[in-house]
């Protein structure tokens, strides 16, 4: 996916619209995701103007203990808001509001690091990346459907169980574990350079198609057997298996920089895209060429890809040898 702006990406998130499979590079710090974290894979964006944005529905009392504020909210309001909790605030702060209610929030790169401000505003998108953020308890029982984390301080996740979180980047973050998203109803979830090892609360995820984990410490993907992926980046990870991926609905896979030495797990998936370290494969080389795609390269990050219809590319390889 191409990493966007929170506040341009709303009105397309609410009507869960996605796209693409390869965060954009940040324009500012180093990185992606969201579309933003690490150099492999970086994220992070530009500000755009802020469209209009459906108001939030107050959830269930049933469901949630959240009370939101009744206030009329204005940008001026919520610049005001922010300064109080963040002295170091300078105003760049951008707002999608909608009948006086912050639907979407973009604090990329400001001097932010304390959200208390934002406690009971039914908040649906935040952009958080490039701050010096590391509590999200304020954001608790907030209606939020997508969150931008990359290069922040976060490393605790559970503030965020039970959220309808669709999209969450947490590229170039310290978290190194994933507690609070079992079950979760995200689609996109972005974890380059992260520490993280365990992807087992992962495995309750229905609705999860995109998943980037370049240069995690991961070598069991066994908890992605039952995961509805379409996209799966283990670029520069320590995955040697790929046997849980047998029989799934993937079409996009990038194993370049890794261990993996067997393709034959990938007979039968209508893989459409393969990015690869030939040199380390032993086993499935004709697997590869059988499968139905329509580019295959062995790189594809911030750094470079090379990708090319299948045709040119296994011209220049060596033959598979002949089937005895």
């Amino acid at each position: 996916m191409t990493r966007t702006h929170v506040l341009k990406v709303l009105p397309a998130l609410l009507l869960l619209a996605s796209c693409g499979d390869k965060p954009a590079a940040t324009t500012s710090a180093p990185s992606t995701s969201a579309s933003a974290p690490a150099p492999a894979e970086p994220s992070t964006t530009a500000p755009t103007a802020a469209p209009s944005a459906p108001v939030a529905p107050a959830p269930s009392p049933s469901t949630t203990t959240t009370e939101y504020r009744k206030i009329f909210w204005t940008e001026e309001l919520l610049h005001s808001e922010i300064k109080h909790y963040n002295s170091a605030y300078e105003g760049g702060a951008q707002f999608s509001i909608e009948n006086g209610v912050p639907v979407a929030i973009d604090l990329h790169d400001q001097k932010v690091d304390n959200l208390r401000g934002f406690a009971g505003i039914p908040i649906m998108a935040i952009d958080l990346s490039g701050t010096n953020v590391g509590d999200l308890s304020p954001l608790k029982g907030l209606p939020i459907r997508e969150i931008m984390l990359e290069r922040t301080r976060v490393t605790d996740l559970t503030p965020l169980r039970g959220a309808p979180i669709e999209k969450i980047y947490l590229s170039g973050t310290p978290v190194s574990k994933l507690d609070g998203l079992e079950g979760a109803t995200i689609t996109e979830l972005n974890l380059v350079g992260t520490q993280v090892s365990d992807l087992s609360a992962l495995a309750k995820c229905p609705h999860l198609q995109m998943l980037w984990l370049t240069g995690c410490p991961v070598e069991n993907i066994a908890p992605l057997r039952s995961v509805p992926l379409v996209s799966l980046t283990l670029h520069r990870t320590k995955v040697k298996d790929l046997s849980p991926l047998s029989g799934t609905a993937l079409q996009r896979l990038h194993i370049a920089e890794t261990p993996v030495s067997d393709l034959t797990p990938l007979k039968g998936l209508s893989l459409t895209r393969l990015v690869f370290t030939p040199a380390n494969i032993k086993a499935g080389l004709d697997i590869a060429r059988s499968l139905p795609l329509q580019e295959i390269g062995t790189r594809f990050d911030d750094e470079g890809k090379d990708l090319q219809p299948p045709e040119v590319f296994w011209s220049s390889q060596p033959a598979a040898p002949a089937a005895k």
